[in-house]
């Protein structure tokens, strides 16, 4: 059976594999970490619960921003998660079901990594 990590690279490089602009896909692997763990903090239950999750992009020095994989939660439905690399007031929150997409590509696209692409329009939007 295989770990986590690989299950859910996965499932990033089956998203990678339908996307024909080299410009996209470069911008994607600068950012993509072996996937990590995290523990990220939910804000919609008891107080003081937490789901582990796995950091897959990594944009915090230019964003403060993650992209991570979490079945908790928003997931399974959207497990694909944009949150804030550095804890705010001593929390790593989920946030918003906004923050949460079916998919590592529509989470990429909402992030700032895809700004100069979009910005561009030499790139394939999903």
């Amino acid at each position: 059976m295989p770990t986590p990590q690989a299950s859910i690279a996965a499932l990033i490089d089956s998203e990678l594999s339908v996307l024909t602009d080299d410009n996209t896909k470069q911008a994607v692997l600068r950012g993509l970490v072996d996937p990590r763990p995290i523990t990220l903090d939910w804000d919609y239950g008891t107080a003081g619960q937490q789901f582990e999750g796995w950091v897959v992009f990594d944009h915090e020095a230019e964003s403060d921003t993650l992209i991570v994989y979490c079945e908790h939660g928003f997931g399974p439905a959207s497990p694909w998660g944009l949150v804030f690399a550095t804890p705010h007031q001593g929390r790593r929150s989920m946030g918003m079901d906004s923050g949460w997409f079916r998919s590592f590509i529509e989470a990429f696209w909402v992030s700032h990594a895809a700004t100069p692409l979009a910005q561009s329009g030499q790139s394939e939007i999903c």
